[in-house]
């Protein structure tokens, strides 16, 4: 059995390399627990805030406390054969988790960071201990840079001299992430953390009165949602996403609109930045609304035009068929398993 051990510092991105390692490859997917990986060095997510013991905890603690995205994310688990099942309320599966003792027991076929910080922390423990491991980096936000001789990326990434590497898309829950038919509900949400843009939000929000628009995630003003079950059932019920973000890339949340058929509100001057496929997902008249180029006025008078129900389903139905186009996951799939089995 192939095993891919990877650290993990953001839940959708490891549950999307849980949908292709596990899923569609068959292969075993492992990540760290317990605070050795701290104290040992070799996990680093927590430095940029000063090495705050609960950050710490959060990440790495093995209790039964409890799940609290803030505070614990190994409260529900149980224990076979010395590997931790962690349960993921979020995308309700346990995650394989592992100590940095039983890291050394076993033999991994692939040993991946996915936070630039991480690679050389796991060269070192890559070459100490899984002399027989290939080092695999995976690049999922702009601006990463990587100095492993094997890249897969879902961000455009020119590789370096001698370095072999792969374009693919996160994956996202396609169970989840479906089509059903727009209602005429006139409502436009956000999934976008941290609430950036909120005096554009506010000048379209207080003029389209007769609007229900919505701001969902962490830092926003209505609130987090449980996991992408939620997020999944929040954007069928929308009409349009509000999805002005700035920076990261092309995201779960920015396929996951068109995957269920929504075309969104965007700026386009941050699609244009992040390249490779974003341009071509995001459309301006086709799949999507460029926000920069209107005035206030000027966007709400598009926006009504884009809600009247007749039009919003030809909107829906070309968001959709752009994503289909582009994203063929087990097609992806299967040249990924080529490329690293072609390493391993």
């Amino acid at each position: 059995m192939t095993k891919v051990f990877t650290d993990y510092h953001h839940g959708d991105l490891y549950y999307s390399l849980y949908l292709l390692f596990e899923k569609r490859l068959g292969w075993e997917l492992y990540r760290p627990i317990g605070l050795d990986w701290f104290t040992q060095g070799f996990w680093k997510i927590a430095e940029p805030y000063g090495n705050a013991q609960d950050t710490i905890n959060q990440y790495l603690d093995i209790n039964h406390d409890g799940w609290h995205p803030y505070r614990n994310l190994n409260g529900e688990h149980y224990l076979e054969d010395d590997i931790y099942y962690s349960y993921d309320p979020g995308h309700d599966y346990y995650h394989r988790a592992i100590t940095l003792e039983k890291f050394k027991e076993m033999e991994f076929d692939v040993v991946m960071p996915t936070y630039e910080p991480h690679e050389d922390p796991y060269r070192r423990l890559r070459d100490t201990f899984q002399s027989k491991a290939k080092l695999v980096a995976q690049m999922g936000n702009t601006g990463q840079k990587s100095s492993c001789s094997y890249v897969i990326h879902s961000v455009p990434y020119i590789p370096k001299q001698g370095q072999r590497s792969f374009y693919y898309h996160q994956e996202i829950d396609s169970g989840l992430y479906s089509y059903v038919l727009p209602r005429p509900t006139r409502k436009i949400y956000s999934f976008v953390n941290l609430y950036p843009y909120p005096d554009i939000y506010h000048s379209y929000k207080n003029n389209l009165h007769d609007v229900s628009m919505k701001y969902y995630g962490s830092g926003c003003p209505d609130g987090v949602l449980n996991g992408s079950h939620q997020v999944s059932l929040k954007m069928q019920e929308a009409n349009i996403g509000w999805h002005l973000k700035p920076q990261g890339g092309l995201g779960h949340s920015s396929l996951g609109w068109l995957a269920s058929g929504r075309p969104v509100i965007t700026n386009m001057s941050q699609m244009r930045s992040w390249g490779g496929d974003a341009t071509a997902l995001f459309e301006p008249g086709v799949t999507c609304m460029d926000i920069e180029a209107y005035t206030v006025d000027q966007g709400c008078l598009e926006l009504r035009k884009m809600l009247d129900p007749d039009e919003n389903l030809k909107w829906c139905e070309r968001a959709l068929k752009r994503f289909k186009d582009i994203v063929n996951y087990e097609q992806e799939a299967q040249k990924l398993t080529k490329f690293l089995e072609g390493i391993i």
